[in-house]
């Protein structure tokens, strides 16, 4: 009897030392990053230059616009989601980049909009976090291409960090 109640006392302490405090992510926890670009003046490649009233959208495989991903906003820097279905399967994104975005028609600013549109290659890799985090991609970036027009706004592009892991800096610089 004795051993009977000592083994059902050590199948319960079994348990609960299993078991783990919270399943719960922390907020501090690094998730899967987004794509930092950063935009530079074309004739100074050290200074930052806004883009303005930009607006970003991706495109889907069949080259519609998807929804926007920043809207009329004059900036330097952007951040982008990139696409990740299987581990170590080369993925394309496509975005389209419209700089003076056609929204005040009130304005006299006769300013007419140009859409380029990049397109960014890489890789993804899938990393365990944690049972409650579960995993989170990583991105190899392979190359950034702008598909030429006669009327490019964007006149060179560049990977400065090809592994992209967080958001603490750019890891694409657009020349304008």
């Amino acid at each position: 009897m004795i051993k009977k109640i000592s083994l059902v006392i050590l199948l319960v302490v079994a348990i609960l030392c299993s078991c783990e405090k919270d399943d719960i992510c922390p907020e501090a926890t690094s998730t899967t990053p987004h794509l930092i670009i950063r935009f530079y003046d074309i004739n100074n490649d050290e200074t930052l230059k806004s883009v303005r009233r930009l607006s970003v959208n991706g495109i889907d495989d069949q080259g519609n616009l998807l929804n926007d991903i920043v809207f009329n906003t004059s900036t330097d820097s952007i951040v982008v989601p990139l696409r990740f279905q299987e581990e170590n399967v080369q993925t394309t994104t496509r975005f389209a980049l419209k700089k003076d975005t056609d929204f005040d028609l009130d304005s006299n600013d006769t300013t007419v909009s140009n859409t380029d549109i990049i397109e960014v290659t890489y890789s993804p890799k899938f990393i365990y976090v944690s049972r409650a985090c579960g995993y989170k991609s990583v991105f190899e970036l392979e190359s950034i291409i702008r598909e030429p027009e006669t009327n490019n706004w964007i006149i060179n592009q560049s990977i400065i960090i090809p592994i992209i892991e967080n958001e603490n800096e750019a890891h694409i610089n657009i020349y304008h």
